[in-house]
């Protein structure tokens, strides 16, 4: 029956002739129905039990009316819910619901000593794709890419696009080991798989990674953490590209930043 409501009620993505249609159909449908009752049921006007199966008709209709639209209403702020926290190129979390995780997070980490580990990633040189090939190509590389650190992660790390051609990697309950393990994977993955043009062409790209863990140093908020992972992913960057770096305390206190 849920079932039933939700597809005859949801308006999401359909045209204004469908939602005309479905008023339409609730509007036929309550005297269509009255008369079909009345005709079974043999009811006539002067009937005593006509009053009370008009009041019981009337007040079953609109509650199954209330609760399609209930349902409908529900099921349209899930989605935008959802949507407002996907970037809407690669699927991934976006920054917004990144840092809402970290600080969850962090939180844990403080309170439990549960330990908590942060990968930054950057495509190298993604400005010569995108000059080279064109912004068209740089998207088809951003969705690859996301798709390889997102099936390589594991199901309870928060994969997020945070800039351009950059990426963070939340690892609640990691380990440093567990960390440097998984980016390297990454890394691998991404610079030896090749990425399929629409015109057949394939391209490869390679990724430079920054990890930041809690079992290095402790951070007093989660910010420092991000930084130090961010200035692993430049010392990444600056040492030769297509490598994975692992942060130092002293890492907080650097002021460079990636590129």
């Amino acid at each position: 029956m849920l079932h039933i409501l939700q597809r005859l009620f949801l308006v999401n993505e359909q045209s204004r002739f469908q939602r005309a249609a479905q008023a339409f159909f609730l509007g036929i449908c309550a005297p269509l129905g009255w008369f079909c009752i009345t005709a079974v049921l043999q009811l006539s006007v002067t009937d005593p039990l006509y009053e009370v199966a008009l009041y019981a008709y009337i007040t079953l209709g609109s509650v199954f009316v209330m609760v399609g639209f209930a349902l409908a209403i529900s099921k349209s702020e899930e989605a935008f819910a959802r949507l407002s926290l996907l970037d809407p190129l690669t699927g991934l979390y976006n920054s917004r619901y990144m840092l809402t995780r970290a600080d969850q997070e962090f939180a844990l980490f403080e309170r439990s000593g549960q330990h908590m580990a942060l990968l930054m990633a950057d495509i190298d040189h993604f400005k010569y794709v995108n000059d080279q090939y064109g912004h068209s190509v740089g998207d088809i590389v951003l969705q690859q890419v996301a798709k390889i650190m997102q099936t390589t992660a594991r199901k309870v790390d928060v994969v997020a696009r945070v800039g351009g051609e950059e990426f963070s990697l939340l690892l609640p309950d990691s380990t440093t080991e567990g960390a440097m393990i998984l980016a390297e994977r990454i890394r691998e993955r991404i610079a030896n798989t090749p990425i399929t043009l629409p015109d057949g062409r394939t391209i490869q790209v390679k990724i430079s990674l920054g990890v930041s863990s809690t079992e290095e140093f402790v951070p007093q908020i989660f910010n420092e953490l991000y930084e130090s992972a961010d200035n692993a992913l430049y010392r990444a960057k600056r040492d030769g590209r297509n490598r994975v770096v692992k942060a130092v305390e002293s890492d907080v206190l650097t002021g460079e930043v990636a590129c």
